[in-house]
C-alpha cells in the first residue's frame, strides 16, 4: 500500500505514525507546503514572546521521519487530485500516485480585505515562518486584528516584548466563539488590567502608510501604529477536495469512519467537517484534541480495524500573564438555535469564575476562570454521561452533610455548582 498524506500537521503526522506502527510495508508520504518538520501551532506565541525556544515549537526532528521510513517531502504544496488516476498534482508540477489519500491540510488564515493589508509590518501568528517573521520584526505599537485564542495570546506575546498592544474585535466581545459576554467581560477586564487596550464592536476600515504600516484606522478612531497581526481565524482548506468531486460544506464532509465522498480518501483535522460529539449536529471543532482523535480513527481503519469517529467536541483554555480560563462544550449563544429548556448556573468568589450550560437539565457546556477551571473535568464526565442536573441537585439536598462514600462523584459535582 502506497499513502500519500496532504498536510504535515498534527493530524498528517499522526496518522503517518499510527500507520506505521501497525504496518511495516507501507510506503508512506507526507506532503508539506512547509519546509521544516511537524510543530505545535499553539506553541507559536509562547516562541514569540520568549516563554520557549525556538526548537521546543517543534513535535518532531527529520530524523523521526527516517528512522520510521516516513517520506517527508518538504514545500510540496498539492494542488489537485485526480481520482480517477488516484494521482496528486503539486506546485511544481509533479504528479504522486496513492492507493491510499489522507487529506490533512488544514485551513487557511482568513485575510479579510482591508485595504493596506500588504503593507510591510503586517504578520500572522498561525504559521512558523510568519511567527519567524514578527519575532525578528522591531516595533513598538501594535494593532492585534481579532481576539480569538490566537489573537489574545499574541496580544500577551508582543506586551511581554514591550511593545504598546491594541486588539480589535468586530463581534461583541472578546473571544466570542469560546465565551459567553458574561465570562468574556472579566476576562477583558483582566487584559485591560496588564496593559493591553482592548476595543469592541470595532471594524477595521483600513491600514495606513505607503508601503510599510503607520496606522490603523476603524470606524471610530485611528491608532497610530508599526506592526499589525491578523488574527482573523481559520477558513477550511475545502478547495483541494473540491479538484477531486469531493462533497464539501463548511469543511469537507466525512462519514463516522472518515472518509470522503470518494473512495481510498480521508480526511481529518482543521479541514473536515463532522458532527457534535453531544447533539449530533453538524460541527467544526477546530481544535487539537480533535484532530489527533480523528487521525486515530483513519489510521486504524487504513490499517483495517474498522473504527467509528464518536464525534468532535469544544474544549479550549484562554491563558494570559496570570489568568487563566477554560471552555468545553456549547456557549449560551450557540443553544440560541435548538429548542428546549435552557438554564445558566452561575457562581462567583472574587475573581473566580463559573458559567454552566443546561439544556433540559443536562450540561451542554460551561465556561470557567481561575480555581473553578480545576473542576471542568467533573462537568465534562457529566455532559457525556448526560447527567439529570436538577435530579443531581434534589439528590443533594437529602445527602446527609457527612455523605457517604458511593456519593462521593455526585458529592464533588453538586459541591462545583453549589448545590
Amino acid at each position: 500500500m502506497k499513502l500519500v498524506i496532504i498536510g504535515n500537521g498534527i493530524a498528517g503526522n499522526q496518522v503517518a505514525f499510527d500507520v506505521r506502527k501497525k504496518d511495516k510495508n507501507a510506503e508512506i508520504v507526507i506532503l508539506s507546503a512547509e519546509n521544516v518538520p511537524e510543530y505545535d501551532p499553539c506553541s507559536l506565541p509562547y516562541y514569540l514572546g520568549g516563554e520557549c525556544r525556538h526548537a521546543d515549537v517543534f513535535r518532531r526532528k527529520p530524523g523521526d521521519y527516517a528512522a520510521s521510513s516516513i517520506d517527508l517531502v518538504y514545500d510540496s504544496q498539492v494542488l489537485s487530485i485526480d481520482p480517477e488516476s488516484k494521482t496528486v498534482t503539486t506546485r511544481t508540477g509533479e504528479n504522486i500516485s496513492y492507493d491510499t489519500l489522507v487529506l490533512a491540510h488544514g485551513g487557511d488564515l482568513f485575510i479579510p480585505p482591508i485595504p493596506g493589508i500588504d503593507n510591510q509590518g503586517v504578520f500572522s501568528c498561525k504559521q512558523l515562518a510568519e511567527t519567524e517573521k514578527l519575532a525578528a520584526h522591531n516595533g513598538r505599537s501594535a494593532v492585534v486584528i481579532g481576539s480569538g485564542a490566537i489573537g489574545i495570546e499574541a496580544a500577551e506575546a508582543l506586551k511581554r516584548k514591550g511593545y504598546a498592544v491594541y486588539v480589535i474585535e468586530l463581534m461583541d466581545w472578546i473571544l466570542p466563539s469560546l465565551f459567553d459576554e458574561a465570562t468574556a467581560g472579566r476576562l477583558e477586564t483582566e487584559l485591560t488590567g496588564y496593559g493591553i487596550h482592548v476595543f469592541t464592536k470595532e471594524k477595521v476600515i483600513k491600514i495606513k502608510g505607503a508601503g510599510t504600516v503607520t496606522a490603523v484606522v476603524t470606524n471610530l478612531r485611528t491608532i497610530d501604529c508599526d506592526t499589525v497581526v491578523v488574527a482573523t481565524g481559520v477558513v477550511p482548506g475545502t478547495a483541494l477536495a473540491r479538484t477531486a468531486g469531493i462533497d464539501t460544506g463548511r469543511g469537507i464532509q466525512v462519514n463516522r469512519q472518515l472518509q470522503t465522498s470518494v473512495p481510498d480518501i480521508y480526511a481529518c483535522g482543521d479541514c473536515v467537517e463532522t458532527i457534535d460529539a453531544c447533539t449530533g449536529e453538524t460541527a467544526m471543532f477546530q481544535l487539537k484534541h480533535n484532530a489527533i482523535e480523528q487521525a486515530q480513527v483513519v489510521a486504524r481503519n487504513i490499517t483495517g480495524e474498522p473504527a467509528r469517529y464518536l464525534g468532535a467536541y469544544a474544549f479550549a483554555r484562554a491563558h494570559f500573564f496570570s489568568t487563566h480560563a477554560a471552555t468545553f462544550g456549547k456557549t449560551q449563544r450557540a443553544t440560541d438555535c435548538i429548542l428546549g429548556d435552557k438554564r445558566i448556573i452561575e457562581r462567583e468568589d472574587g475573581k473566580n469564575y463559573l458559567r454552566v450550560v443546561l439544556l433540559n437539565n443536562q450540561i451542554v457546556g460551561g465556561q470557567a476562570i481561575g480555581t473553578f477551571a480545576d473542576g471542568l473535568g467533573l462537568l465534562i464526565g457529566a455532559m457525556w454521561r448526560k447527567d439529570d442536573i436538577m435530579e443531581i441537585a434534589a439528590k443533594m439536598r437529602k445527602t446527609p452533610k457527612g455523605g457517604a462514600v458511593h456519593s462521593w462523584p455526585m458529592l464533588r459535582l453538586g459541591n462545583l455548582l453549589g448545590f
